[in-house]
């Protein structure tokens, strides 16, 4: 029974790593709009150092994501952004796309999509739209 559980269990925990990450990278994003909105002015998201802060001031950041080499790897497309901005209105620039993937397993991977609108939305597990799988982690 363990040679059959453990391997499942494993890969429960990964699958929840996965998803736990999304959503923090999700509620990273939402927070970067919603402080744009709500003070009118634009807000930027440091790709490189995963930060938060007003445009033009790099030394007020507000807010930082984990990066680590033992979580989910997240990766964006266009893969030259550096960084993304949201305007006062809540718009951003530029559109960009991202997954969520532990060890380049697309099927249990996430994509997060910015809309050039700001709408961010995260498809379902193992999706890259409504209806289409997601085929790589890095090529989407």
């Amino acid at each position: 029974a363990a040679t059959i559980a453990v391997p499942n269990f494993v890969q429960f925990i990964r699958n929840n790593q996965v998803q736990a990450k999304a959503d923090e990278l999700g509620s990273f994003l939402q927070y970067a709009r919603a402080q744009a909105v709500s003070k009118r002015e634009s807000y930027e998201i440091d790709l490189t150092q995963w930060q938060i802060y007003p445009v033009g001031d790099s030394t007020a950041v507000e807010r930082k994501l984990e990066i680590n080499s033992s979580q989910p790897t997240i990766t964006f497309a266009p893969s030259s952004a550096t960084s993304v901005v949201f305007s006062a209105q809540g718009m951003a620039n530029p559109a960009i796309k991202f997954t969520i993937c532990r060890d380049n397993d697309a099927a249990n991977g996430y994509l997060l999509d910015i809309r050039p609108s700001g709408l961010i939305k995260r498809f379902q597990r193992g999706y890259k739209d409504d209806s289409n799988t997601l085929t790589s982690c890095t090529s989407f």
